[in-house]
């Protein structure tokens, strides 16, 4: 094919009528293979020759005229026309009609850039946060048409918002550059951006925003969070609930605004059996969770799926027989038959001041949202000691140094020994996405780093994505989580009340204890993921445990 300048004045059809392509090189042109349409080289002369035939175009099918060549109209169209339709648009217009297949995409964005009704025989790009649906389409072309539409400020935010949803993110951030507000997506853990906004619209923006979470737009000057719920119908008729947490912060330029996604509906759906435990470790956990009393502690840093463990457990715990209270900061869902409360420092409503009034209020089971200190610490313990199951967090790198994290605080260690069922450690890991997923022979340094013996490889397990449109060319689509447990038997009781954390950590590795890197090596070893992927969410250090033993 000759080389044609993209950004050329001359539209298609009229290059073809000067012979300077032929037809199939006109085509390749204006559709990639997305199926996205160069509208930029679209003819409005065209569109005239071949909707003046037609009174209504509503009643049209979805089309866009391509072409106009050798007798035959090209319709753009992101179904494909019936015998009957192209019969009919034939016989109107006395001209062959051939069919060819752009995106749905495409054509809402060629039909809302000629101002025109939105034509109600094509749905607009609509949003399904619970399954996934439209994922296909390109982040950056989905953005285009929704912020098109938007008619002011807080438009242009739910503009943003359905983007995000639609695409599977967690976060939105909102940053003053100097070009304009950059807007970034978190999903599956990694920040993308997808567009910045003229500086003209920046600040107008996050103050719609301010306005939305009951912020003081006032106040530029200081840190500020506030909270939006609203209300979402999704594609296949799901009602969808959707809790946003927004925290402003001031910086250079103005302030950076970051949205934390909650919808309740995924949240409530969430089981424990999906979202990482092996059959094992499952069935560990659930051993813990069917005591009467004690405390079980789930560590990992911000982001590594804590709450959604804690939430799955209590809605599994949460029957007409017992009270589960929950001291929380902030409440993130909000959860049926369980009583939650909030952290509220200003009003001097704390942890620890929280705790000892729900001690108070006759509960089974308390969920605390963090033991920071040691007066939380010590009511924690003390709730666990005396016929009361607690699930609490904590930031810890692994499940064994929590033991002596707890010492830090200034805990007794017989006082911990007594009253620890157990801990749950974990992360998130990117899972390979199952649309682009191929099968790949693992590298002599791969076998050797994750200590894997040759002759017990199943080759036909081992993955990778080579990146597609459904993954954004990542190779990753969605998350699962890896896990380390720390099961306090009679002789780990008896360790940390008597022994030192070193004789801890050497009793487990006699043992055969169950690290993270051993975790993450038995997914890569079934295709959940690949080690650049553990080596992104692991230190390396860690996976000495493995060339030690195996």
């Amino acid at each position: 094919m000759s080389e044609i300048p993209v950004n050329s004045p001359n539209s298609i059809w009229k290059r073809l009528r000067n012979q300077e392509i032929n037809c199939d090189e006109a085509i390749q042109l204006l559709v990639d293979k997305r199926g996205g349409l160069r509208i930029d080289l679209l003819d409005e002369d065209l569109n005239y020759r071949f909707f003046h035939h037609f009174d209504d175009r509503k009643s049209l099918p979805p089309v866009i005229p391509l072409l106009l060549w050798h007798g035959y109209f090209y319709l753009g169209s992101p179904h494909p026309l019936t015998s009957d339709e192209i019969k009919k648009l034939s016989s109107v217009t006395l001209t062959g009609i051939k069919n060819v297949s752009i995106s749905s995409e495409s054509y809402l964005l060629w039909f809302l850039r000629q101002n025109l009704p939105e034509p109600s025989n094509i749905a607009s790009p609509i949003i399904n946060p619970l399954t996934g649906a439209n994922e296909e389409a390109h982040l950056d072309e989905i953005s285009d048409i929704y912020l098109s539409q938007a008619l002011d400020q807080t438009h242009r935010i739910n503009a943003l918002i359905s983007v995000a949803l639609q695409h599977r993110a967690s976060d939105i951030h909102l940053e003053p550059t100097e070009l304009g507000l950059r807007v970034r997506y978190r999903i599956d853990g990694i920040l993308r951006t997808t567009r910045i906004l003229p500086p003209e619209v920046s600040r107008k923006t996050i103050v719609a925003l301010k306005v939305m979470s009951n912020m003081n737009i006032g106040e530029s000057r200081r840190p500020q969070d506030g909270r939006v719920s609203q209300h979402y119908v999704t594609a296949d008729n799901l009602d969808l609930d959707l809790d946003m947490r927004v925290s402003t912060f001031p910086c250079v330029g103005g302030e950076k605004a970051v949205i934390r996604l909650l919808p309740r509906n995924k949240m409530l759906t969430t089981r424990l059996e999906d979202i990482g435990f092996t059959e094992r470790s499952l069935e560990v956990y659930r051993s813990w969770i069917s005591q009467p009393q004690g405390l079980i502690i789930v560590t990992g840093p911000t982001g590594s799926g804590k709450t959604s463990t804690l939430y799955a457990t209590l809605q599994l715990l949460a029957t007409d027989q017992v009270n589960i209270i929950t001291m929380e900061d902030p409440v993130e869902y909000n959860l049926s038959n369980i009583t939650q409360g909030q952290v509220q420092e200003t009003g001097g409503l704390t942890f620890a001041t929280g705790l000892k009034s729900i001690l108070r209020q006759d509960p089974d089971i308390i969920m605390v949202g963090e033991v920071r200190d040691l007066e939380t610490a010590e009511i924690t313990i003390r709730a666990a000691m005396t016929g009361h199951l607690v699930l609490s967090t904590m930031h810890t790198n692994d499940a064994i140094s929590t033991v002596a994290r707890l010492s830090d605080l200034g805990l007794h260690s017989s006082l911990i020994a007594e009253s620890l069922l157990g801990v749950v450690a974990q992360r998130l890991v990117r899972k390979i996405c199952s649309f682009c997923s191929e099968c790949y022979v693992p590298t002599k340094e791969e076998f050797q780093f994750l200590n894997v013996s040759v002759q017990d490889v199943k080759y036909q397990d081992w993955r990778r994505g080579k990146g597609c449109k459904h993954c954004f060319g990542s190779g990753y689509l969605g998350r699962e989580a890896i896990f380390e447990l720390l099961d306090v038997t009679p002789q780990i009781r008896k360790i940390i009340s008597e022994g030192t954390q070193s004789q801890l950590v050497d009793y487990l590795v006699e043992q055969g204890h169950k690290s993270f890197p051993h975790s993450v090596r038995d997914k890569i070893s079934v295709g959940i993921t690949t080690l650049e992927e553990a080596l992104r969410v692991l230190p390396r250090q860690m996976f000495s445990a493995l060339q030690n033993r195996g």
